[in-house]
């Protein structure tokens, strides 16, 4: 039987993801945001290539500020730090917090039996009978550094949290889902997958596009989104465009392009 909640030692796992942009991985027992020390950390010096992986967050953060935690070692929690000069194709920004979801559902599926979704923007789902929960979530940080923007991806997976555990009845773990996951195969199997992803950034957006694409749950949805100033629109997902936001097709056939938004899926009778 595989121990879910096994120690990760980064000296093994820098060795499993060598030949990528990866040049230094540490992991920490306790810290408070992931995310946040690196940020700090990329404020000082050269972080591109930087992994912190926190066995355990007693702060860490998701999208507009909600906080999540999990018991020790339930998760795979980690941030990424990656060099951001995008003044060429500013437009392409849009795009890192989609491609390390899409980096999410590969290394998912590379150490599982499961096939996850993708709700718009970074949503990582696994389809149940109950309907589709959210088992990993993303969190993208630009800040700047000595040599130029930068880019913190922070990334948590529900590993091995049980049904108590769950910091919300939305989510689910790989473990309820039915898949006993070695957390260094995951968080090595993540490493690989973000770098490749990353390496098509900004210049092949065209394969990350129809890669996302293929594997969304939002696209061809009724959905509701939320945005930021508090209104909401309803309609149809029928796309994503270049610069990632999802195109809704709203009463009066309109068609509503969103950069940023909280979506929910509605079942035709919503």
């Amino acid at each position: 039987m595989t121990d879910m909640r096994a120690p990760l030692d980064s000296d093994a796992l820098m060795t499993r993801v060598a030949g990528t942009r990866w040049r230094s991985i540490r992991v920490v027992e306790d810290t408070g945001s992931t995310n946040a020390d690196l940020v700090a950390l990329s404020g000082a010096g050269d972080s591109t290539g930087s992994v912190l992986i926190a066995e355990h967050q007693s702060a860490g953060r998701g999208r507009h500020s909600r906080s999540w935690t999990s018991p020790p070692r339930s998760q795979v929690a980690l941030s990424v730090a990656a060099a951001a000069d995008t003044s060429d194709q500013p437009s392409a920004l849009g795009w890192l917090p989609l491609l390390t979801g899409l980096a999410v559902v590969e290394a998912i599926e590379a150490v599982s039996d499961l096939t996850p979704e993708l709700k718009w923007p970074n949503d990582v789902l696994l389809p149940g009978d109950g309907g589709s929960r959210k088992v990993a979530g993303i969190l993208a940080e630009l800040t700047h550094g000595p040599a130029g923007p930068v880019v913190v991806i922070g990334i948590g997976i529900n590993v091995s949290l049980s049904q108590d555990e769950l910091p919300v009845p939305t989510a689910t773990s790989l473990s309820l889902a039915g898949a006993e996951v070695d957390r260094a195969d995951l968080a090595a199997a993540l490493l690989i997958a973000l770098s490749r992803r990353l390496d098509q950034w900004p210049a092949d957006l065209g394969t990350v596009a129809g890669d996302y694409r293929a594997a969304s749950a939002t696209l061809g949805h009724r959905v509701r989104v939320q945005l930021p100033i508090g209104d909401e629109i309803v309609g149809v997902a029928t796309a994503i465009d270049s610069t990632g936001r999802v195109v809704v097709d709203v009463a009066g056939g309109e068609h509503v392009a969103v950069a940023a938004g909280d979506v929910t899926h509605l079942r035709l009778a919503d």
